[in-house]
Parts: structure tokens; sequence; C-alpha cells
């Protein structure tokens, strides 16, 4: 996992041991992945997302814009962030990014797969301000 400062040091307030997840988090994973157009998208998140793709976004961004989730505990932000990783290498080919955006009050999990020439990130992590960045890579 990489991670930036700001990252580091929420991670030091946490508590070691291992969260649960919520109702709503073990829904999102049990709803599973659909395909489409060669991306891989959480089958929820597809379904509530209230716009369609924009001719400009490349793979990767519309990954993102479709998978992300807000979670009000940075913690179990993380677990599911593992969970969510676990679930996609098992059941898809190729590298996947899991995400983890921390601004001090709630949490954002986004995932992609990895892309040769679509990036979503910042290679610096360290650019980010006050936000904490998680990267955790299926490679």
């Amino acid at each position: 996992m990489k991670t930036n400062q700001n990252m580091r040091r929420f991670l030091r307030e946490l508590k070691k041991n291992r969260q649960g997840l919520s109702a709503k988090l073990s829904n999102i994973l049990n709803a599973g992945f659909v395909e489409e157009k060669g991306c891989v998208l959480l089958a929820s998140e597809k379904r509530d997302s209230r716009s369609d793709r924009t001719a400009t976004q490349d793979d990767t961004g519309y990954e993102c814009f479709v998978n992300h989730v807000q979670v009000e505990n940075r913690g179990e932000a993380l677990e599911f962030a593992r969970r969510l990783k676990t679930a996609l290498t098992s059941l898809f080919p190729g590298d996947f990014v899991v995400i983890v955006a921390f601004d001090g009050r709630e949490a954002t999990v986004r995932f992609h797969r990895l892309r040769a020439g679509q990036t979503w990130l910042n290679e610096n992590l360290e650019e980010y301000g006050e936000e904490g960045i998680a990267v955790i890579d299926s490679n």
C-alpha cells in the first residue's frame, strides 16, 4: 500500500484491530460487478448512477466516476478497500488500483483497472495537500 504523509498520520490514529463492514458496504460488495465495454463497475453504483459516460472520458476516468463510495469511517473505508481488492483480483484478469482518500471527516473509496497511458491520481501523492491518500495495487 502506498500512502502520502497525511494518510500515514491518519493511519497512526487508527486502532490496530480490523473493522467490520456496515450493511451498506457489505451490500455493495455482495451486489457484485458488471463489465461494460472493458470497464469493471460496481453493480450497485452503476445501477444508481444518474449520468452517462461522456465522449471525452477515458476508461479509467469512467470507472473512477462510477466506482466511488463515500464512507464515514476511515477504518471501515480501508477494510472495504482491502475486500474490494480481493474480490477484483479473484474475479477479473489484470491489475486494479483501489484508492482511499480521507479529508479528515469522511473517506472515499474508488477503483479502476490499471491501464497503460491512463491515470487517475498524480504520481506524487504528497501533492494532495490536506487529503490523506492510500493506493492499494492488486499487482
